[in-house]
């Protein structure tokens, strides 16, 4: 019967033109059941000030344990008008099933990334290494298949950029049996085929051929990745690229090889403009293009100045130079970006049919980079000296082109200006720390409070078609803090022999009984809509959620101190009613015998 039933409702399904999945790509369009879905996406990596991705937990936020963070950032997310948010990455070994559920409460779906880091990290020189990675992947698929939020899977990260130098071993690697591609990983202008300021090579050239062995073996990988994935969960999968070395090229030459691959991705950073990006993929693909990261950061550097292109910088943050946050740029950046977006999206009706050679209809959406200023940044700054300033042996020969002299910086307290030279940016600089649609500043432990950026305000009015800000309400460090630990204590109650120990009056703090932490090692876990931290810690004696309930252990003791009386009583009772009898009994001796 349950089979029957089964091919009853597959049945009537196909005859209403529904394949039963929730999301698919069909030709150029993702569809959410039967209807054109654009991706309105935030990038979502939410490390504290004072922490980083290169330290326990290394990177994932998302465990109850962070609960005080995402619960903080998700509602203020959607209210911007986002539908998507995507993570960078999370430890294979942790549940974050209460980060996918407080997505799900907030009405957001998310893209997570299977983090592969660099080919040290995930290596695959043979076929053992590739398959291990896939099977790695899949598992991590299926353990989430039936979360609801949880839309597209990501596999890696800028997989093609040559520093993570995945394509350097898959040209050197075992493949089938084939020998190795000889692809010469330096830059084009450097006499190699990574292209870098040139065009892609052209038919009968050495980099042709060997580009084309190098990204059949990275594409062929990741057909595999996602068909594995596929098999056992409804998930759009993609592998998010960088936008460098003619990725069109690469995708119209090489694609159909991963075939299994729902769109094309690409981190795009060219200015205020795509510039031909869409034009170029519409002719390369007929599948559509998500933009995994685009936008600019909300600093203003000097160091993007002046005619030479080498000098190291020595400015600082607040310092009296010209350089300064530049919320304004950065938010007509973003606007204009998104437009472009909005122009050349799929979405609409007469996108149907979009095919590879349209050069409209090309895109499902993009996501915003980032949602908070990441000062972790600047640790592996792509512009540093080695050492930096702070180093007796610092030299300006050791320094690469226009590298900050403080970077790379590894304290990850201090906000600051690491990154690299780019014509494109508005001051042709990018500080890597400074993407943030919000600014954070510590509270307290792993607490930071955000502040908004104009980008905030202006693509709210772009996504969620408001100009409103008064319903939207950012927490500042009283209310984060103070204020729930007044709360935990006026919900804990009056205590128990108030007139003994003191009692709450409603406005204090855990009751007055404890003192409010921010260790979330010492809170414990949250929930999907419940945060641990802060929590009260409490007095000797006082116990619960808001420190107004006496400890189990005070009545243990009272208890064990009334026995102890009872029993002392009875003791001395048992002593003087024994001295009284024995008294008795020797007067009764001493009387004479009566004759």
């Amino acid at each position: 019967m349950r089979h029957m039933a089964a091919c009853v409702l597959g049945v009537i399904l196909l005859a209403i033109g529904v394949d039963g999945s929730r999301v698919r790509v069909q030709g150029r369009q993702m569809l959410m059941g039967d209807e054109p879905f654009l991706i309105r996406g935030m990038c979502y990596s939410p490390v504290p000030i004072n922490e980083s991705v290169y330290f326990a937990p290394y990177g994932d936020y998302f465990t109850p344990d962070y609960s005080f963070i995402w619960l903080r950032d998700l509602p203020l997310i959607k209210s911007m008008g986002v539908n998507v948010v995507r993570t960078y990455g999370w430890q294979p070994a942790n549940d974050h099933t209460a980060f996918l559920d407080a997505a799900t409460n907030n009405d957001l779906y998310v893209m997570a990334t299977f983090y592969m880091g660099d080919v040290t990290e995930s290596p695959v020189s043979t076929a053992a290494d590739r398959s291990k990675l896939v099977k790695t992947f899949t598992k991590e698929v299926a353990k989430y298949a039936e979360h609801p939020s949880l839309l597209f899977w990501s596999f890696g990260n800028e997989l093609n950029g040559v520093w993570n130098k995945y394509l350097q071993e898959l040209s050197k690697s075992e493949w089938n049996g084939e020998k190795h591609c000889d692809w010469d990983e330096r830059y084009d202008d450097l006499g190699g085929c990574w292209v870098h300021k040139g065009t892609a090579p052209k038919q009968g050239d050495v980099c042709y051929e060997t580009s084309f062995c190098v990204y059949s073996r990275l594409f062929s990988l990741l057909d595999e990745a996602a068909r594995s994935a596929k098999a056992v969960a409804d998930v759009l999968v993609v592998s998010a690229f960088a936008d460098v070395d003619a990725l069109p090229d690469k995708v119209m030459r090489a694609g159909h090889l991963a075939a299994n691959l729902d769109a094309w991705t690409a981190q795009v950073y060219r200015g205020d403009s795509f510039g031909d990006f869409f034009e170029a993929m519409g002719n390369a693909t007929s599948k559509p293009v998500v933009l995994t990261e685009y936008g600019v950061d909300a600093y203003h550097d000097e160091c993007g100045q002046g005619k030479d292109d080498t000098a190291p910088c020595f400015n600082v943050l607040d310092d009296k130079s010209k350089s300064f946050e530049d919320e304004i740029a950065q938010a007509h950046f973003a606007a204009n970006l998104t437009r472009e977006i909005t122009l050349s999206s799929s979405a609409s009706p007469s996108c149907k049919h979009g095919k590879q050679g349209w050069t409209n209809c090309t895109c499902i959406g993009g996501f915003l980079m980032s949602w908070a200023d990441e000062y972790w940044k600047g640790s592996k700054a792509q512009a540093a000296c080695t050492p930096t300033i702070d180093d007796p042996k610092f030299s300006v020969k050791t320094c690469q082109p226009k590298a900050h002299v403080t970077c790379g910086n590894w304290d990850t307290s201090v906000h600051d200006l690491c990154g690299y030279w780019l014509d494109a940016a508005p001051d042709h600089y990018v500080n890597e720390e400074w993407f943030g649609v919000t600014s954070p500043t510590q509270c307290a432990g792993s607490i930071d409070i955000l502040r908004p950026r104009e980008i905030y305000w202006t693509m709210r009015k772009l996504w969620a078609k408001t100009s409103s800000q008064d319903d939207v309400v950012f927490p500042t460090c009283e209310s984060i803090i103070e204020q729930r630990c007044v709360e935990l204590g006026d919900g804990g109650g009056q205590p128990m022999f108030g007139f003994i120990f003191g009692s709450s009056n409603g406005s204090q703090p855990c009751s007055g009984h404890g003192k409010c932490t921010t260790d979330w090692q010492e809170c414990g876990s949250g929930t999907s809509i419940d945060s641990a931290t802060p929590c009260c810690s409490c007095e000797l004696g006082f116990a619960g959620v808001g420190c107004a309930e006496l400890d189990a252990r005070v009545y243990i003791g009272v208890g064990a101190v009334a026995a102890l009386l009872v029993l002392l009583v009875a003791m001395l009772f048992l002593s003087v009613t024994s001295a009284i009898c024995r008294k008795r009994i020797e007067g009764d001796l001493a009387q004479p015998l009566m004759r």
